[in-house]
């Protein structure tokens, strides 16, 4: 079964020239950078079975050493993921959809008051064909 993470991973790294992590970021990991996971999936149900069409709902971070790096990094993954239908590393996406984007707080190593990573959120919809 083919899965949108597929497609979304390789938009974010297309779009931004840099590495993307899905759920987990190794510890050693070089900035600049873009996690994501899916934190929700709707499945409408017909009386008989799955719609077969899922809604999931994907958090994007984006990771940079300066603040307008990450800003404009997390443009780039907006043009690259918004708004893409079609089919892609065996997946057919009818939408997606950028649905919230806010900075984060910066992230500081300990005792220090100089931050080492700023990071943009973004939150994304995608609706694609579940093959049964």
């Amino acid at each position: 079964m083919a899965f949108p993470e597929s497609w979304l991973s390789g938009a974010i790294e297309a779009a931004s020239g840099c590495r993307a992590y899905p759920a987990y970021v190794p510890r050693a990991a070089a900035l600049p950078f873009v996690a994501f996971s899916r934190t929700q999936t709707f499945r409408e149900r017909t009386l008989e079975d799955n719609a077969g069409c899922p809604l999931a709902t994907f958090t994007v971070e984006v990771y940079a050493s300066h603040y307008m790096d990450a800003k404009k990094l997390a443009d780039r993954v907006r043009a690259g993921v918004d708004n893409f239908t079609g089919s892609a590393s065996g997946v057919t996406i009818t939408s997606t959809e950028l649905t919230d984007e806010a900075d984060a707080e910066p992230s500081f190593e300990s005792g220090s008051d100089t931050p080492v990573a700023y990071t943009v959120q973004m939150t994304f919809q995608i609706r694609f064909y579940e093959e049964p």
